[in-house]
């Protein structure tokens, strides 16, 4: 039975739902030509794309690896690096002046992606 994946799932699905709420929320105040409100919106949509692209396949492989029979603790590592990287980013594109958070972020994500693959190329191996 999968426990750690579910986990990780849920909670990125709930991070997903806030990020899209968010576009709803600022797209339904409507048009508006203020430069400030448009830069939001184009921010909140990046937000919200750029987890779309990355949660799935960071989920896939933390999946392969509970499933391959991966130690727990090794499982729970790609999925915090998957979860705080995209946490982190979200944050880098609501605040500003945390752009830093966004280096960060995608060193997680990369790194994640990265020495996932190697690992269930590893455990596919074994």
């Amino acid at each position: 039975m999968l426990i750690i994946t579910p986990i990780y799932a849920g909670l990125l699905a709930v991070l997903f739902f806030w990020l899209s709420l968010r576009v709803s929320l600022i797209r339904m105040k409507g048009p508006t030509p203020d430069d400030a409100a448009v830069n939001r919106l184009r921010r909140a949509v990046r937000a919200q794309g750029n987890a779309s692209e990355y949660i799935p396949l960071g989920l896939i492989m933390v999946l392969i690896l509970e499933i391959q029979g991966a130690p727990y603790w090794l499982v729970h590592v790609f999925g915090l690096a998957l979860l705080v990287g995209r946490i982190g980013h979200f944050v880098s594109f609501t605040l500003p002046s945390a752009r830093f958070l966004t280096q960060i972020s995608i060193v997680l994500t990369y790194s994640m992606i990265c020495f996932s693959g190697l690992f269930v190329l590893y455990y596919a191996a074994i």
